[in-house]
């Protein structure tokens, strides 16, 4: 067998050696683009894959009233972003967006120019603002915009007490309020606010009342209307217990919108404003000047004149000559002069020593945010003025929320309470976690100075009492009126034009359940304490009354055994006419799901809002019926 060898051309072979080495290369190097490419948009921010997968999972637990009316809930809701190489037309994107979003479309240019890949345009827009997103990308009218998943935090109520409740920030960060100070449990156990999960935090339940703070909130509207001030304060709370059943300052802010307001306005006022208080504070010095055994009801004081110091530098007057009166006449007609004779009966340090003990000077350590403790010099500090004074609620700074944590010993034989927002943490399976009950702090008062301090306000509301505007028929009121002068600094004094209205009840007046405090700040025209707060005071009372079950004094008592018996709704027989299910429960109409001569859809929940066919149309074999359930 004959072999043939061919000699091979070394030219040729390098060549393929070559072409090979080139392929592979390139091979190669493709590859390592894909795998950088695809890891950069898993890992690397700024590009759209990154920003998919950077939503948390987790879920903030609710915020709820007593009541368990949902006050805060998350949300799922659409970002949107933008990757900037797709966007073509950016100022008609821009424009588009703004009109959109209600935002200047310069801004959103801006931040588009600013950025040569991803950006986040706006977190967690509403449904309503992603459907018009939608359509808008449908027309191909926004390329390079995506609506991105997003866990965001709603707030069903919108402004209703927006100042305790607070709001988060990004990434379901508290930022103020509720949301701030129990953040830790909103949020689910041992989880930080920039890690995922998949858990859900706890339920915290606010001890206020949804139906009382919108009652507070649309009065404070409307008196903030009516008098052209500059703000309204209300406090509602449970006399017994310190729970705050409605914290209400107008104007408001709406959480799910915090950034379009400044620092100021998301401001609690109601623990944050520092304010001197006026006549309203004789409760405190008053009952002040009687535990300290300085006078006793049997005391009188000379208010036909004016009130002066020793020096004769400084004088007190009232509006009216008033004679000889003693502490039941100082309450009822807010007797400046004879507010400021009984203090010559005490010293300073005990004095200053019993307003320490209402609270006054410290905070209340109420669980919220941005609390001031206000102002109370020590005697140390005061000058021949300070004491005088002092009685008649000048030379000293209160919050509102003091004012009312101070009057809680008038409901408690004397011993304050901490003031409560918080009722309760339950966890997501329904778990009470804490529960937060009546917290006593010291005794301030002994019974015999609270029944004669009550007795004194109750006289208020009598005919010729500063308080007599408030109109609650069949349940006694216990009252003092206020109207402050506002310090000036730009003059050196106080204001000829700001003035503060106000006024304390507590009801019933001799056992209290409720204690109301309202503020009107700076009302133009008519600003006595006694003509606009307490009119007012009394207009929220007689919606408070029978809300909270304080029976009045010509309602008849009915027993009853507690007992309800729920008749059931029976399902009407559907053979071949159609009737009316209107009005059903849900539970009622399940059973025509087994019907095999049927065929039936139920649509939502709750009870029977609409069907199809309508009543009366006949049915045959196999029909349809379709019902709406709301």
């Amino acid at each position: 067998m004959a072999v043939e060898f061919h000699r091979s051309n070394p030219k040729r072979a390098r060549e393929n050696r070559n072409s090979r080495t080139k392929i592979t290369t390139l091979a190669v190097i493709l590859i390592w683009l894909v795998l950088i490419v695809q890891y950069g948009n898993i890992m690397i921010p700024g590009t759209p894959a990154a920003a998919r997968s950077s939503a948390p999972l987790f879920e903030r637990g609710p915020i709820l009233d007593r009541r368990g009316r949902i006050l805060a809930i998350q949300t799922n809701l659409d970002t949107i972003t933008a990757w900037r190489p797709h966007v073509r037309d950016l100022n008609e994107t821009a424009r588009i967006l703004g009109d959109i979003l209600d935002q200047d479309h310069r801004r959103i240019a801006e931040r588009l120019v600013a950025s040569p890949g991803f950006v986040t345009i706006e977190r967690t827009i509403t449904p309503s603002q992603s459907r018009r997103i939608r359509a808008e990308l449908k027309q191909g009218n926004l390329r390079g915009i995506h609506l991105q998943p997003d866990l965001g935090r709603s707030y069903p109520e919108g402004e209703t007490a927006a100042a305790v409740i607070g709001y988060s920030g990004v990434d379901n960060v508290g930022l103020a309020g509720i949301e701030y100070m129990f953040s830790e449990h909103l949020l689910p156990p041992g989880l930080a606010a920039d890690q995922q999960g998949s858990s859900m935090g706890n339920q915290v339940f606010l001890t206020l009342d949804l139906a009382i703070q919108t009652a507070a909130d649309d009065l404070g509207k409307r008196l903030l209307s009516d008098h052209q001030a500059d703000a309204v304060m209300i406090l509602v709370a449970e006399a017994k217990t310190g729970a705050l059943l409605a914290m209400s300052s107008q104007p408001s802010f709406n959480p799910n919108t915090f950034h379009s307001y400044s620092r100021e306005a998301r401001k609690n006022p109601a623990i944050s404003r520092i304010y001197e208080p006026g006549s309203v504070f004789k409760v405190y010095s008053m009952a002040s000047f009687l535990e300290l055994g300085g006078i006793t009801p049997e005391s009188r004081f000379d208010a036909s004149r004016a009130y002066s110091t020793r020096d004769g530098g400084f004088r007190i007057t009232d509006i009216a000559s008033y004679g000889m009166i003693g502490p039941r006449e100082v309450i009822q007609y807010s007797s400046n002069v004879g507010a400021a004779f009984a203090s010559e009966a005490v010293e300073e340090g005990p004095f200053y020593t019993m307003l320490s003990a209402f609270g006054f000077g410290s905070p209340t350590r109420i669980e919220l945010n941005g609390e001031e403790r206000g102002l109370l010099a020590p005697p140390d500090r005061w000058s021949g003025r300070t004491k005088p004074t002092l009685a008649i609620g000048q030379e000293v700074g209160v919050t509102a929320l003091q004012m009312v944590t101070a009057a809680t010993p008038l409901a408690n034989e004397g011993i304050l309470l901490r003031p409560r927002i918080v009722d309760r943490i339950v966890s997501p399976s329904g778990e009470v976690i804490q529960r937060f009950s009546r917290d006593p702090i010291r005794q301030v008062l002994s019974p015999a100075t609270v029944d004669l301090m009550l007795s004194y306000m109750e006289s208020a509301t009598s005919p010729g009492g500063t308080a007599r505007r408030i109109r609650l028929e069949g349940v006694s009121v216990a009252a003092k009126t206020g109207t402050a002068e506002v310090f000036d600094p730009r003059q050196g004094g106080y204001s000829d034009t700001h003035f503060l209205a106000s006024t304390l009840a507590l009801v019933p007046a001799r056992d209290p359940q409720l204690i109301v405090y309202l503020v009107i700040d700076h009302p133009r025209g008519e600003y006595l304490g006694g003509r606009i707060a307490a009119p007012a005071v009394g207009e929220l009372l007689n919606f408070l009354a029978p809300y909270y079950g304080i029976p009045r004094e010509n309602d008849t008592p009915l027993d009853h055994s507690g007992r309800i018996v729920i008749r059931p709704n029976p399902l009407p027989e559907v053979r071949d006419t159609m009737p009316d299910l209107s009005g059903l429960p849900l539970r009622s109409v399940l059973p025509l799901l087994g019907r095999d001569d049927l065929v039936v859809t139920i649509d939502g929940s709750g009870y029977v809002v609409g069907q199809r066919p309508p009543p009366g149309a006949p049915l045959g074999e196999g029909a349809e019926i379709t019902l709406e359930l709301e």
